[in-house]
């Protein structure tokens, strides 16, 4: 492979019109610029410069030469100016993966907020759950995720994690249970009723809880849209438990209370990163803490 750097000095002696000068340019001394110029010469075979008195000029390998020395100089200065606009926020991306209820209820705000800030970021959004999200991190594919974890489900280990929130899960009930107008409801008082459950972690947690109340609940119906979980209780199809965000997401449904359970759970919200995060994300986390 040709020498990146000894093309360059290639170029800036083509330029200059001498080492010398070439040498001056690039803050260089003048023999390390001969020693580049040799070297290139043993890579090509063939003499890249001559001197006509006091001039060094190109031969004709060395103007062929020249030609992509000016090519990838270009790209390198293109490469530099995209650098700089990630680091100063006048350009390139920022892809966010989070999860329904938070896109609903906590991130159009701040998300409207950065694109006013910077505005020449691209800014784009996938609404996934958390584990369909964290692999999309894995994969290059997002900047930034916003999940959620809890006991059964932890959160990632292997990537920058910081907690944004507590959401405490709540019963949800037809107005016509028996715990209905409770204050809170034990977990294990609901142990032979109907279960309506959404996504896996929300799933994992319900047995985590469940198992605390000395039951393994009966899961009778699985969705993960909150309307329809409210909808199939106030049909009075069986009882769900939902995060509180879940709940402020969605419209009002008529037929169903909501209780807090004992014990009182709750789910993390955290905000994961990769290790070398771009300045777009880095800059949302900080807008988001």
């Amino acid at each position: 492979m040709i020498d990146v750097e000894r093309l360059l000095i290639l170029r800036e002696v083509a330029r200059h019109g001498s080492k010398a000068a070439a040498a001056r340019s690039l803050r260089l001394a003048e023999p390390t610029v001969a020693h580049h110029l040799k070297a290139l010469e043993r890579r090509a075979g063939v003499p890249l410069t001559t001197r006509i008195g006091r001039v060094t000029r190109l031969t004709p390998a060395g103007q062929a030469l020249l030609e992509h020395a000016d090519a990838i100089a270009a790209s390198l200065a293109s490469a530099e100016r995209a650098l700089a606009q990630h680091a100063d926020l006048s350009g390139g991306r920022l892809r966010i993966a989070a999860f329904t209820s938070f896109c609903a209820v906590a991130l159009p705000s701040p998300l409207a907020q950065f694109a006013r800030r910077y505005p020449g970021v691209d800014v784009g959004l996938v609404e996934t759950e958390t584990d369909d999200a964290l692999a999309l991190l894995a994969a290059g594919e997002v900047d930034l995720v916003i999940g959620f974890a809890d006991d059964a489900t932890p959160a990632p280990t292997d990537v920058q994690v910081r907690m944004l929130d507590s959401d405490e899960y709540l019963a949800v009930l037809p107005t016509g249970h028996a715990a209905a107008r409770s204050r809170a409801v034990d977990i294990g008082a609901l142990a032979d009723d109907t279960w309506i459950s959404g996504c896996p972690r929300c799933r994992a947690h319900l047995h985590e809880l469940a198992t605390q109340g000395g039951f393994a609940p009966q899961i009778a119906f699985q969705t993960e849209d909150y309307v329809t979980v409210q909808r199939l209780v106030a049909e009075g199809l069986g009882v769900a438990l939902l995060p509180r965000m879940a709940l402020a997401a969605s419209p009002d449904v008529a037929g169903i209370v909501t209780v807090p359970t004992l014990p009182t759970s709750y789910r993390e919200v955290f905000l994961a990163l990769p290790r070398d995060a771009s300045s777009a994300a880095t800059a949302f986390a900080s807008l988001l803490a």
